[in-house]
């Protein structure tokens, strides 16, 4: 035992210089020590009033309170450092990381109301959220005082663009600005080869954008994400041109005054087009042209919600090819 202790002494004592002198020589720091450098920094997060939070250490026990935040961790860095996300996050329907979310140990309730008191009994070392409804606003405030670094993401992920810039501002976060780099390129090389091949349309037809996300069909306002999707894949949005301001529910009589050349759902439940067949069966909705024609597609939320990550792209296209078989084969 002596001799062995005596050995790796030696060893020790040799290598050291060794290593340091190596380190000097080549100006790269170890990956220990790497890692140890690159903590603490200080995160700029837009917002009104824009904030700058500080992680002392790269985090380890994440809390995510919203399913686009979670959605966003766990493609930048894998489900091994979240402690906490929404039980939705683990829907398929509406995750595209669904069975990697569902190893996560905490599933937070349903709903828009995070428990503060519950989320702080974790013990996490950054708390990401969504500031997108009420509840999380003053599950904010209140986590707020408690002292825990926290990312509130305020823009609502209504745009492509929204998406990469939050996937930037977590990439820095976590630690992971290459992963985050390559999805967003992912995200911009595939937009402008869709932008190239529709290019030339001359006919924009208007959209109706449908989600299930209540129990019963609601009409989607103009600034969700997927209305992005569906402007950059050469649609026009019937909500811009009925003036629909707010998402909410819809009658058949809003969607025939509406009329729409073509008709998108999502699914962000699961149910499918069964959860929509009450409106689409009504006897004046089938007499619609879109619904009569066949324009009209299902699409599920994980590529087409603000949920999607790198798998908007996959939304972008489906949708393009809808609107635009021509253009898009």
């Amino acid at each position: 035992m002596k001799r062995l202790l005596a050995g790796l002494s030696a060893a020790v004592l040799g290598l050291t210089p060794l290593a340091g002198c190596a380190s000097e020589a080549a100006g790269d720091p170890t990956p220990g020590t790497a890692r140890q450098a690159a903590y603490p920094r200080t995160v700029e997060v837009p917002g009104d009033p824009p904030q700058r939070v500080t992680l002392p250490s790269r985090p380890q026990r994440i809390a995510a309170l919203s399913p686009d935040v979670a959605e966003a961790a766990v493609e930048l860095v894998g489900p091994g450092s979240l402690t906490a996300v929404p039980a939705s996050a683990t829907n398929p329907s509406l995750s595209a990381h669904a069975d990697r979310l569902a190893a996560v140990p905490v599933k937070l309730p349903p709903g828009n109301d995070p428990d503060p008191e519950r989320i702080l009994a974790l013990d996490p070392d950054l708390i990401l959220v969504t500031t997108r409804h009420g509840g999380e606003q003053d599950a904010r405030q209140v986590l707020a005082q408690a002292g825990v670094p926290m990312i509130a993401i305020t823009n609502g992920w209504r745009t492509l663009d929204e998406v990469k810039e939050n996937l930037t501002l977590l990439g820095r976060a976590l630690d992971a600005e290459a992963k985050a780099r390559q999805i967003t390129a992912e995200l911009d090389r595939r937009a402008a080869a869709v932008a190239r091949r529709i290019g030339g349309i001359e006919k924009r037809p208007s959209v109706a954008i449908l989600s299930n996300q209540a129990g019963r069909p609601f009409i989607n306002a103009a600034d969700v994400l997927t209305s992005d999707l569906v402007r950059r894949a050469g649609g026009d949005l019937v909500a811009e041109r009925i003036g629909l301001r707010t998402t909410g529910p819809v009658t058949a009589e809003r969607l025939i005054a509406a009329e729409p050349d073509a008709i998108l759902l999502i699914d962000v439940t699961g149910k499918g087009r069964d959860s929509y067949r009450p409106l689409l069966d009504n006897p004046a909705v089938a007499e619609l042209a879109a619904v009569r024609e066949g324009r009209v597609k299902l699409l599920p939320a994980r590529i087409s919600y603000g949920t999607g990550g790198v798998r908007l792209a996959d939304g972008l296209e489906e949708i393009a090819r809808w609107l635009h078989p021509e253009a898009m084969r």
